[in-house]
């Protein structure tokens, strides 16, 4: 009897997923006319996890497969680099499950691997759906109840929280949080009330008790995907780059938040950004410097910069590399000039293609790459997401014969 994976919740249940994919992809189109990171598209990415059969296997957020771990709530995330070295090392234990379930191994062309990454890498960028029970004892527990009423509870010192509509995005709500510091945080002190902290989905479903009490209507425009290109804009406009450097350009008065942890949707690292606000006000009051505040979609875009900016999160040194290739023996089947042997030349196939194109080539490659090294008694290669990116940087960039790079200035100024 054929084998078969086991039953699972239809994979077109999960529409939130779609918009958000579809959503993503109108500011990373917009942000790639502007010059931004070239990422795939993740609508296309959502369409091949379906085609390709990842959907027979694992899920996303509990819609698709048992058998491998959800994707939405664990595993891949990170950089590209971390979402291929993951792919990659889970590449031979994936293949021979496939085999058993009579599965064909998906194969990409062209850019679907990149548009499955983006896909992939994107998956955590809005959030799951909060527990609106639980926020509604948070909203007692974090004291905004002294303050702010719903219904026919709560204070009136502060804005009621229920004025708004049921549809507002959790990140304009977060926004309007933001700005509502230095008055909250003053009157709270006065108070002797403990200023709110947020820990894991705490804020998620704080918001989710606010949009289940609010208005039943439509709300104001508000494009909660943000826009990279404004989002680097307003991260030098608001002085967050005084402070904060990403990926080394910046302040170093606070951390790198291209290199800093940062995993979580965005309105999670919303509530991490308001669990830094007394530190941060206060060492901005001592540099003379004004809190900043943000209008219209300006929060979105920052965070939707720093999602962005974080997918390259990698500048390996081609010695890394070479060290890389030399240590998991690819030299053994490509050769150490990449000239080529028991694998394929990679002199004439990796030289000069971008890093996506090397990781399809990789994958692509990888069930007859594993039969040659079983039959050499060679263990299957491990790889962190730093030593992938090593490796990909050095097979693109290290075959040419001395001199070519000038040669080839040379003929492009004549």
């Amino acid at each position: 009897m054929k084998n078969a994976p086991p039953r699972k919740r239809p994979f077109t249940s999960f529409r939130v997923t779609w918009l958000a994919a579809a959503a993503i992809s109108a500011f990373l189109a917009a942000g790639t006319a502007h010059g931004a990171t070239v990422i795939g598209d993740p609508a296309r990415g959502q369409l091949l996890f379906v085609s390709k059969g990842c959907v027979e296997c694992h899920a996303v957020r509990g819609a698709g497969g048992r058998i491998g771990p959800d994707l939405g709530r664990s595993s891949v995330k990170g950089s590209f680099y971390e979402i291929i070295a993951a792919m990659w090392n889970h590449s031979q234990a994936m293949g021979e499950k496939m085999k058993e379930l009579r599965l064909v191994r998906p194969r990409f062309e062209g850019t679907e691997l990149s548009d499955l990454l983006a896909f992939l890498y994107f998956l955590n960028y809005f959030d799951e759906p909060g527990d609106a029970r639980s926020g509604k004892s948070l909203f007692a527990e974090k004291h905004c109840i002294e303050c702010h009423a719903i219904g026919r509870e709560g204070g009136r010192i502060g804005p009621r929280l229920d004025a708004f509509p049921r549809g507002t995005p959790p990140l304009q709500i977060a926004q309007e949080l933001w700005n509502h510091g230095p008055v909250m945080i003053s009157m709270m002190r006065a108070r002797d009330l403990e200023v709110p902290a947020f820990r894991g989905n705490e804020i998620i479903d704080l918001f989710a008790y606010l949009r289940s009490q609010g208005q039943r209507r439509a709300p104001r425009a508000f494009k909660s995907a943000g826009d990279p290109v404004k989002g680097k804009q307003a991260f030098a406009a608001k002085g967050c780059s005084h402070c904060h450097a990403v990926f080394g350009d910046g302040g170093s008065i606070g951390p790198d938040l291209g290199r800093t942890e940062l995993r979580g949707s965005v309105t999670q690292l919303a509530g991490r950004m308001w669990n830094h606000w007394p530190a941060m006000s206060g060492a901005m009051q001592s540099m003379g410097m004004a809190t900043p505040v943000f209008r219209n979609e300006e929060l979105a875009d920052v965070f939707a910069y720093l999602f962005v900016s974080r997918y390259n999160a990698a500048d390996p040194s081609l010695e890394r590399g070479l060290a890389v290739y030399r240590e998991k023996r690819c030299a053994s089947c490509h050769g150490m000039r990449g000239e080529g042997g028991i694998g394929p030349p990679l002199a004439r196939i990796t030289d000069g293609q971008s890093k996506e194109e090397i990781a399809r080539r990789m994958w692509n490659h990888a069930p007859e790459m594993s039969v040659r090294m079983n039959d050499r008694q060679i263990a299957w290669p491990r790889f962190t997401a730093d030593e992938i990116a090593a490796l990909i940087r050095f097979v693109s960039e290290s075959w040419k014969p001395p001199g070519a790079a000038e040669n080839t200035k040379a003929k492009t100024t004549r």
